[in-house]
């Protein structure tokens, strides 16, 4: 049932989770759904603003570009029966001198026929109206240049102007545009995608509050959840888990009084049935009724050590804690009180049973402190060879308050260490009739008290050393009687 309740609990912390899940975590969706349109759009505005960069630079000076090929255009003349360029070589240099470009001219007929300017300047589109203008990009002494194409009728025929300007301005033009439109977007994208990210990270908190408080209760903490500061669309799903949690809380009590009532109630007769079989063995009887006799009564004594488990285990439950029976107490008293029980118990099997001891006080409920302490002598007890020795000890040690047991008996294998504070758990091929239910006590009364218990080797490597590390209590409280 326990094991049960924890997959439970673990399975509500974990709809809580951010991480560690097979679909995508919510902050995932979000800045999916939110960041990539966003980056969709900064692209796809890049992109418009590159063209209209480009398209703006690439009308500014094809206009420019087009004043030399209308400048050449009047000076173009026929005489004699041939067109000729009537302009002066000082004046064609002046048309070519450019801070940036390199510009380059020629005059000539469809046919090819150069009439002026470089012969190096690429042929024009061969069907253009004559007067027609055009624009068209082109290689010259392998520079990518941008030329301006002018169709002028002549007497003997139409000659074509061409213009050619390279491309360094029209870059830089179209260079300063783009950043000039890109950079304010792309910081207000980068603005937004940061905002994006903090309203996320703000909007989840309550959910990681909800996730972190399951995830650093217990499997029997089943306390409902304070939904007060959570979103009211996760409001309905908190008030849901309550009612698990509330649903898993009745039946852990149900399962806890019926436990503590059956043990309870077995407790009477299981003593009145022991106290028959102690007169019936003082009776005159065969040795097979003795035999018989023997075998009840020790049948008898486990019953009923059994029903005292039970008894102890429910009150370190949750259910049966009492919240008023926290106070600061001795751990040496609690030892000294135990000495007195358990040291003539420990004298049939020879065992030599020593209490150091000294103040270590802490907060706690004396009775479950008492029953932890019970419970690791009857184990040492129960466990130790004859002969053997056992100490408790209580001490100071830094900041905690700390409780030992330590015997020379067989000890426990480090890969059962942890297994042994399961309820019914025995060490395999280990000695004794234990119930099993010692150490799963122990460690109930351990998280009631928040406290720590470890398992360790004993003096020299031989037997068993159980440490329980409590909160030392605060300085000024004296201790409970």
């Amino acid at each position: 049932m326990d094991t049960q309740h924890r997959a439970d609990a673990s399975a509500v912390a974990a709809a809580f989770g951010m991480s560690g899940l097979n679909a995508r975590s919510l902050r995932q969706q979000l800045l999916t759904w939110l960041v990539a349109p966003l980056a969709v759009l900064l692209v796809a505005g890049t992109l418009f603003s590159y063209w209209v960069a480009l398209r703006s630079a690439t009308i500014t000076y094809d206009r420019a570009l087009l004043d030399p090929a209308l400048a050449l255009a009047e000076h173009v003349d026929s005489e004699n029966g041939s067109t000729v360029l009537d302009l002066p070589k000082v004046a064609q240099d002046v048309l070519r001198i450019d801070s940036y470009d390199r510009i380059y001219f020629s005059v000539s007929r469809l046919n090819g026929e150069l009439l002026a300017g470089q012969p190096e300047m690429p042929a024009p589109p061969p069907v253009v109206p004559v007067g027609h203008r055009t624009f068209y990009y082109g290689t010259v002494n392998a520079e990518r240049v941008r030329i301006a194409a002018l169709y002028v009728p002549q007497p003997n025929g139409p000659v074509v102007i061409q213009v050619a300007e390279t491309m360094v301005k029209r870059n830089r033009l179209t260079r300063e545009i783009l950043i000039g439109e890109t950079v304010p977007d792309l910081m207000i994208a980068t603005m937004a995608m940061v905002l994006v990210w903090l309203g996320i990270l703000r909007s989840l908190a309550p959910l990681e509050r909800l996730r972190t408080e399951i995830a650093q209760r217990s499997a029997r903490d089943l306390r409902p959840l304070d939904g007060s500061y959570a979103p009211s669309e996760v409001r309905p799903l908190v008030g849901t888990l309550n009612e698990l949690l509330g649903d898993l809380r009745d039946a852990l009590d149900a399962q806890q009084r019926f436990t503590a009532n059956a043990a309870h109630q077995l407790r009477t007769p299981l003593a009145g049935l022991q106290t028959q079989v102690e007169l019936a063995l003082r009776q005159p009887a065969s040795e097979s009724m003795l035999r018989s006799l023997h075998q009840l009564r020790s049948a008898t004594v486990r019953a009923a050590h059994l029903a005292n488990q039970l008894l102890a285990l429910s009150r370190a439950e949750p259910g049966g804690r009492r919240p008023d029976a926290l106070r600061t107490i001795d751990l040496r008293s609690i030892a000294q009180d135990a000495a007195s029980i358990w040291v003539p118990r420990a004298l049939p099997k020879d065992l030599d049973l020593g209490f150091e001891l000294a103040t270590a006080p802490t907060v706690g409920d004396a009775r479950l402190l008492r029953d932890l302490l019970d419970n690791l002598i009857e184990n040492a007890i129960r466990y130790t060879p004859a002969g053997g020795s056992i100490t408790v000890r209580t001490a100071v040690e830094d900041d905690a308050a700390v409780l030992s047991v330590v015997d020379d008996g067989p000890g426990i294998a480090l890969d059962q260490r942890e297994q042994v504070f399961q309820r019914f758990y025995r060490v395999p091929g280990a000695t004794g009739d234990g119930s099993g239910l010692g150490l799963a006590i122990v460690q109930e009364i351990v998280n009631a008290h928040q406290a720590r218990i470890t398992i360790e080797d004993g003096p020299d490597g031989r037997g068993t050393l159980i440490r329980v590390y409590f909160a030392k209590a605060p300085p000024g409280q004296p201790p409970a009687a």
